[in-house]
């Protein structure tokens, strides 16, 4: 239960910081999400279930300021958390290379696919912005994914089977 509570409470915490601090920092409009990079370092490093139920809950947070459609984040989140799980299955985890690269690719992939779902529904966003917050959110997923391991290795973040007898 500890787990859980401390998961919800990182995704506020970083919820609040994307649409509070991070705007203040951000250059012509660009800067990273936190929010984001959290939900697919935790997908990578801790599998397909949990990424995707975080993958909707992050979603659902960062629908609350996405006026042009409830919902879409929600189901990007989801779709790109469950690939990064793949993802995770594959590399050694320690490593922070290949989950710095693969941040990239999602976060250009999730770019792209808001981007198409808006533009099918009549809500024009900007294109350009997709590839610089990508690589804004590659940056600081190199510094940010070895913390994130390293806090869901200690005790209480860990899953443990507990077998009883009787």
């Amino acid at each position: 239960m500890k787990r859980i509570f401390t998961i919800i409470f990182l995704s506020l915490i970083f919820f609040i910081i994307d649409n509070t601090i991070m705007p203040l920092f951000s250059i012509k409009g660009i800067f990273p999400s936190f929010l984001f990079l959290f939900a697919i370092c935790f997908s990578i490093i801790n599998g397909v279930w949990e990424g995707l139920w975080l993958g909707v809950f992050t979603g659902m947070l960062q629908d609350l300021y996405f006026f042009n459609g409830f919902g879409v984040n929600a189901f990007v989140n989801m779709l790109v958390c469950i690939i990064a799980a793949v993802i995770g299955n594959v590399i050694i985890k320690e490593k922070r290379l290949i989950p710095t690269a693969a941040s990239f690719g999602l976060s250009l992939l999730k770019g792209v696919i808001v981007f198409a779902i808006l533009y099918i529904a009549k809500q024009y966003t900007y294109f350009e912005h997709i590839f610089f917050d990508s690589l804004c959110n590659m940056v600081i997923c190199f510094f940010f994914y070895k913390w994130l391991y390293r806090f869901c290795q200690k005790d209480y973040m860990q899953r443990k089977w507990k077998f009883y007898e009787k």
